[in-house]
């Protein structure tokens, strides 16, 4: 209470939230079984693995799994791709460095978080290596960028229309092509 939570031991963090041991295993044994593992490992156990552990029920399992969780929730950065103005902040300073023509992929979940970005070369990539480069990721949305002149060609439009069609095949989302300037951005 007095030095700050940061200063407990992970024996002494399982102690707290556990609360108690058992009549078989006092919480001292139950805990220094615990802080034998990493953190890691035990935050990403399961319910029947943290059972596993003498002393361990269902109860005092799901009071570490909702730890884990919040831990997971309160520290989860992730950058959010809730419309194309977000895909746009996240574009720009990638694009802004290009000296030539430059094609990146966004690759997204299907709860609208940034997964990863590829750059996909200079002329319109192979739409067998976006798709693949989005099953790789587990993307459920895609969104692929260019910098330069606002305009779309028809080769671009038409580019676009296979691409759309191929991911629908295998269940992502394209959300369109998009130009990205320094100043703005157009989508289609």
């Amino acid at each position: 209470m007095y030095q700050g939570a940061q200063t407990l031991s992970e024996e002494e963090l399982f102690a707290i939230l556990l609360g108690s041991g058992t009549p078989k295993y006092p919480l001292h044994e139950i805990c220094g079984n615990l802080a034998r593992h990493e953190l890691q490992a035990i935050a990403q156990m399961d319910l029947k693995a943290l059972c596993a552990f003498k002393g361990i029920g269902p109860a005092k399992a799901t009071v570490l799994l909702a730890a884990a969780e919040y831990c997971r929730r309160t520290n989860d950065s992730r950058t959010m791709v809730r419309d194309e103005q977000a895909c746009y902040k996240i574009l720009r300073p990638l694009l802004a460095r290009a000296t030539e023509l430059q094609y990146i992929l966004l690759l997204v979940s299907s709860r609208r978080e940034l997964l990863a970005f590829s750059e996909v070369g200079t002329v319109l990539p192979d739409i067998t290596k976006i798709t693949q480069l989005a099953i790789d990721a587990g993307a459920k949305r895609i969104v692929l960028a260019r910098n330069g002149w606002p305009a779309f060609s028809n080769a671009e439009r038409r580019y676009l229309c296979e691409l759309q069609a191929a991911c629908a095949a295998l269940g992502i989302l394209c959300e369109g092509l998009m130009a990205v300037g320094p100043e703005r951005f157009k989508m289609i």
